[in-house]
């Protein structure tokens, strides 16, 4: 029976509310939102469906905002009589607490189906998890969609979210604010909350203080304050009975003061009141004189926390944020300090008003273990053990807390850059430092994680820094000249690995961290770093030269461990891993294309050559092609890249980036595809590039060609259009001329067709119809460039070919999180190609 789960929570002797008996409507289908005053403030949204309501808690309330991905978990289903119920539900009963309704009407699908009525439609959407239906309400009107978060660690886990139409709002949206029916009303905190049983300040019964707007303090940095307690690092999660384990967060550490005069600062005594107003105007309202602890946190579009997002919340102040409470210091007068944890946490549990940004930071005790696997499986940043007896110790690293991270992250100084090259402006890498025993020691450097407005942001911060004299102990080696800063800013890098020399391997900056100074950035005494060779495992990072299989083919891999990248700290094995994961969607733009080797055997700043004749050395598995070379007259065998094992093979011997034929090998007379190369020149702008690529579609458009682009891995863009090997290379190339010649003439101050560098000058973007020869080759679609950065060429939507690009953005490293979101977006290259006949009418009419 569908309402089982609900008669068999709840003693209908004691509650009023209504028995689980299914029974049906009429003819309209309703919907219904319950006020939830329970433990946790909570909106019930329930749909009826099949003689019941089908039910979901959403613990901030539905929103009118198409922004918002409110959280909604699916819970038991309730008897459509229930869709009237108001009233308490008395303590010591399930979801005890008060009922109101906030708000009720009638809904229908938002998608018809031929044959059938609303209620099988949405039966059918909820039974695949994606709901979508129009409410008719008195608060809630228009579209929406309850779709099953497919990542969540429980099925129930849905996402609430409101498509944009007439009845859509911008800005931030609090259902608490929102008009209703009832009288206003607020949270009133607790009156009676318990005096410990070993409170050492004076006994008493807490006084509940009125909810007045308090003056909040204008210092820059306050003189006095509240060091919060720190948390050692440990390397593993655990269980234990005696502790307790809470999310750890992503975002800035700090205290808050509701007393006389608001004070809301950063672990060094940054005033964050002004900077996070919403904050400040929320902790106002608290009921009570509290000191608190606590991290403020930035949601990004997924709904995720990320530090990156909060970073940039002065230029975005309606992003989602929250101050998360997780320690009470003081209430009412009274230190709780002394207090053991658990007591502090029911304190703070009681006393603080929660609301859209306040919110009370729970825990799960014992089950370490398993709170883990959950934060792994929701991506969180990691989670905080503390031991749940121990006493709150201002400014102490303490093993009594202890930190677990999921991420490899870590706060590192800044302590100079490198110069720029290529297209990169500013500085090319930041060089990292931490202090070991008072002196600064060399961490690694990171060129990555950059955007153009946090380049010159952070460009701008150093510059007051710049001095003459290294601030290392001992003075690193750096591939380009070196800018030394005194080491003043601390920023937040992602990285894979420490090296036992505790340089950090590919870095990847994230924020600068304005809460902590540079002489807190030490290294911790337990630091895990990466295993030592004598215990490498087969295959292991770890390990610089091993054996792998594919199928019956074995490959070689030698020096694993060779850097390749030394400003990014990208090594060898880091290509080969990228390419030994992404081989599925990389082969079909190689198969059975001859492919031209640019080999890099020590790196992108060493000694290359390229190497078109595979040679003898070649495996005998390996697939080559024998072609008769018109510039060598002679026969070159050219290696086919057909499958993972070749893939490997080629990336092993230094082939960083992978140049195939724009033909097959079947047809080699007769290329695949057609490319418009955008190749700036030295002081062109990225987004002149764009200008000229969307140009180019505009040309395409109009012709009735479709077009797929991509970043170039280096300073360019190139533009396909599928042909289905249709035609010869001179006829492609005197088609791409053709539209080359168009975007010049709507371009004509930006953009030109000569190719040769010094005649063009230094402010012309070049549209490369040339690409389009036979033997001609340009890096592949999701191959790595021997660039800075380790960027690669990425396919991009349109929509995404807009002022504000950066081609750094997709490198080894951010790749396979990219195609885990969008696919393979230039699959239709490889597909039906064009009619060029009917094309040239369009563009010679």
């Amino acid at each position: 029976m569908p309402l089982k789960k609900y008669n068999t929570k709840r003693d209908f002797s004691q509650t009023a509310e209504p028995r689980g008996i299914k029974k049906t409507g009429g003819r309209k289908l309703h919907f219904v939102v319950q006020r939830h005053d329970a433990t946790r403030l909570h909106y019930d949204f329930r749909l009826e469906m099949a003689g019941v309501l089908k039910s979901w808690a959403v613990p901030k309330g539905p929103s009118l905002n198409p922004a918002d991905k409110r959280l909604a978990v699916m819970v038991e289903d309730h008897p459509y009589a229930y869709r009237k119920f108001e009233g308490t539900i008395p303590k010591g009963n399930y979801g005890a607490g008060n009922v109101e309704i906030w708000d009720e009407g009638t809904y229908t699908a938002l998608e018809q189906q031929p044959g059938k009525n609303d209620e099988a439609v949405l039966l059918q959407e909820l039974k695949n998890g994606s709901l979508k239906f129009v409410l008719h309400g008195k608060k809630l009107n228009g579209e929406f969609a309850l779709v099953r978060m497919k990542n969540a660690t429980e099925d129930n886990a849905w996402l609430l979210i409101k498509h944009k139409d007439a009845f859509a709002v911008n800005g931030a949206y609090d259902a608490e604010r929102s008009p209703r029916k009832q009288a206003a009303r607020t949270v009133k905190a607790s009156s009676n909350i318990p005096a410990p049983k070993k409170q050492p300040a004076p006994q008493g019964p807490l006084v509940k203080k009125k909810a007045t707007p308090l003056p909040v303090s204008t210092e820059k940095k306050h003189r006095h304050y509240i060091k919060p307690m720190l948390a050692t690092i440990a390397d593993k999660p655990f269980t234990d009975k005696d502790w307790v384990f809470e999310i750890k967060w992503d975002g800035y550490r700090a205290i808050a003061e509701t007393g006389k005069k608001l004070r809301l600062y950063s672990r060094n005594g940054l005033n964050f009141a002004n900077r996070y107003g919403v904050l400040a105007q929320a902790l106002a309202q608290q009921q009570h004189e509290m000191i608190l602890d606590g991290e403020i946190v930035a949601y990004n579009k997924e709904g995720m926390p990320d530090f990156q997002t909060l970073q940039h919340f002065e230029e975005a102040p309606d992003m989602p944020l929250t101050y998360q409470v997780f320690d009470l210091l003081h209430l009412n007068g009274h230190s709780t300090e002394a207090l053991p944890l658990l007591q502090r946490k029911e304190l703070l549990k009681e006393a603080l008003n929660e609301n859209a940004v306040i919110k009370y930071c729970d825990h799960v005790v014992k089950d370490g273990e398993k709170f883990f696997r959950a934060i792994q499986k929701k991506n969180l940043e990691g989670m905080i053990a503390k031991s749940a007896t121990s006493v709150y110790a201002e400014g102490i690293r303490t093993t009594s807390w202890l930190k677990i991270k999921h991420h490899h992250t870590e706060e590192v100084v800044i302590a100079g850059y490198t110069a720029p090259r290529g297209s990169r402006k500013k500085f090319g890498a930041l060089i990292l430092g931490r202090y070991d025993e008072g002196k600064l020691v060399y961490a690694g450097h990171t060129g990555t994680g950059f955007d153009e407005r946090s380049l010159t942001e952070l460009y701008e911060k150093m510059q007051p820094l710049v001095t003459e004299r290294s601030p290392f102990a001992h003075t690193p080696q750096t591939n380009m000249p070196a800018v030394w800063l005194r080491p003043s800013l601390v920023c937040n890098i992602k990285f894979s690995q420490l090296t036992k020399d505790h340089i950090f391997r590919q870095p990847v900056f994230q924020g600068l961290r304005e809460d902590k100074a540079a002489t807190e950035i030490v290294i911790p005494k337990n630091e895990v770093v990466m295993a030592d060779k004598k215990t490498a495992q087969p295959g292991s990072p770890a390990q610089n030269e091993y054996n792998i299989k594919e199928g019956r083919k074995t490959i070689k891999l030698t020096n694993q461990h060779k850097i390749y990248w030394p400003e990014d700290g990208f090594t060898k094995g880091d290509l080969i891993a990228y390419y030994n994961v992404t081989a599925p969607v990389i082969l079909p733009y190689l198969k059975d294309r001859p492919e031209s080797l640019n080999r890099y055997p020590n790196g992108i700043t060493g000694e290359s050559f390229y190497q078109k004749d595979a040679g003898d050395a070649v495996p005998e598995w390996i697939k080559t092609i024998q072609i008769y070379s018109e510039s060598t007259k002679k026969e070159i065998d050219y290696i086919i890249c057909n499958d993972r094992a070749a893939l490997l093979y080629l990336a092993n011997l230094g082939c960083i980036e992978l140049n195939p034929w724009n033909s097959t090998a079947k047809k080699p007379d007769t290329p695949t595809y057609m490319i418009i190369d955008i190749d700036p020149s030295k002081d062109n702008t990225f987004d002149q590039v764009i200008d000229a690529a969307l140009a180019t579609k505009q040309i395409l458009d109009d012709c009735g060609a479709p077009a797929f682009c991509k970043t170039s891995g280096a300073t360019g863009l190139h533009i396909y259009v599928p042909l289905g090997n249709k035609y010869t290379y001179e006829q492609v190339k005197d088609f791409a001329h053709l539209v080359a010649l168009h975007v010049t003439e709507l371009l004509p101050d930006s953009t030109t067709l000569e190719r040769n560098l010094k005649k063009r000058g230094t402010q012309k973007i070049y549209i490369d119809h040339l690409q389009n020869r036979r033997g001609q080759t340009v890096a592949s679609a999701y191959s790595v460039r021997p660039r800075p950065g380790a960027t690669v060429s990425a396919p991009l939507h349109w929509k995404e070919v807009k002022p504000g690009l950066m081609p750094q953005q997709f490198t080894l490293q951010t790749m396979q999180h990219r195609l885990a979101k969008t696919g393979d977006l230039f699959a239709p290259v490889l597909g039906k190609g064009i009619d060029m006949l009917k094309c040239l009418k369009k563009i010679s009419g």
